[in-house]
């Protein structure tokens, strides 16, 4: 397990994944947002092999009310969670790789989330828990964390995620809070923990523009691990999207075609043309060919996507498609990069910038 992209379980986050080649699942254990339908979710058991992946429930307003969440009411604490756990043994048996994710609100009784957790490791060897982290990495939720730790007899079977969202942590040096944070976690004996974080920009450069950005969450968590030599530390981050940004289309809003591509440390963006005007993918898809660090089509599913449609201009897709696109590019780049940093090549943050 090297590295843990956070994506939701919707049409296209699944082709992203699905679309991966075996050698690089081996690599990748995506955490899931289980949201929207089944039939997003079936396709992903389906197709994603004997290689393990997380599956978290969207706490989303939006995403609790839609069929799954609903239809299970995945989120009804009622005998310690115990319809969420029920429906976590279905999928176990359509697809035995599956890492359940314990994560909670402030509000949420605590007894029933460790005993959630308890629960779940009498019939999982490997859980999670998620850790939602401010920028200090205080407050109710690492609290929880620790209550959840205390508890349990195996600490070496649970996987510690660091949520930090859009943010990162306020400091990445010797005796600051991140590393108070692992030490502790070390200590538990933790079977590893994991950092999450989105720098992805919020904000789409103008129709007819182009911008980049700098992508820093290989920056401090390379920093992090540095850290703390004796815990397993995995890599991960939001695939290419921003979880604070406005995602969810609302009647009237213009839909404008926007392509990004990734090499690492930098984001290349642009958006094209006027409100669904999705035949400018194929000149999007023949700008990313000509930019200085493209992979070559033959890099990655997306890579192949980008030269199919420049060269056909058939089956260009729509902002969903391309969401899914760039996720799985971004994802197959992030990986070569980290194997690159698991060479035993040494690589300091001055290399990175």
């Amino acid at each position: 397990m090297l590295y843990i992209p956070c994506m939701k379980v919707g049409q296209n986050d699944v082709k992203a994944l699905i679309n991966l080649e075996e050698h690089r699942k081996k690599l990748v254990s995506p955490l899931l947002n289980m949201r929207g339908k089944e039939r997003n979710l079936n396709d992903f058991l389906a197709n994603w092999g004997d290689h393990p992946y997380l599956m978290d429930v969207s706490r989303s307003p939006q995403d609790i009310a839609e069929e799954v969440i609903a239809e299970r009411d995945l989120h009804n604490p009622a005998n310690h969670f115990e319809k969420k756990r029920v429906w976590l043994a279905e999928l176990k048996i359509k697809n035995n790789s599956l890492i359940p994710v314990v994560s909670w609100l402030d509000t949420d009784n605590s007894r029933d989330v460790i005993q959630q957790a308890r629960l779940l490791l009498t019939n999982f060897e490997t859980i999670a828990i998620r850790i939602i982290c401010t920028a200090d990495i205080t407050g109710a939720s690492w609290d929880r964390a620790i209550s959840i730790l205390d508890a349990i007899a195996t600490p070496e079977n649970i996987i510690a995620i660091l949520d930090f969202g859009d943010r990162s942590p306020i400091s990445t040096i010797n005796g600051g809070t991140l590393d108070h944070s692992l030490s502790t976690l070390d200590a538990y004996g933790v079977h590893s923990a994991s950092l999450i974080s989105s720098s992805f920009p919020s904000q789409k450069p103008q129709s007819g523009s182009t911008s980049t950005a700098t992508c820093h969450d290989i920056a401090w968590q390379t920093e992090a691990k540095q850290l703390n030599s004796s815990i397993n530390l995995i890599y991960g981050d939001y695939a290419g999207t921003n979880p604070g940004a406005a995602v969810e289309y609302i009647p009237g809003m213009a839909v404008i075609p926007f392509a990004s591509y990734y090499a690492p440390n930098e984001w290349w963006l642009k958006r094209l043309g006027r409100d669904k005007e999705f035949e400018n993918y194929v000149q999007l898809a023949r700008d990313i060919r000509q930019l200085p660090d493209y992979h070559g089509d033959e890099f990655c599913w997306a890579t192949r996507e980008y030269g199919r449609i420049s060269q056909t201009n058939e089956k260009y897709g729509n902002n969903g498609v391309w969401n899914g696109l760039r996720a799985n590019q971004h994802i197959c780049a992030t990986l070569q990069f980290l194997q690159h940093k698991d060479s035993g090549d040494n690589i300091s943050i001055d290399d990175i910038f």
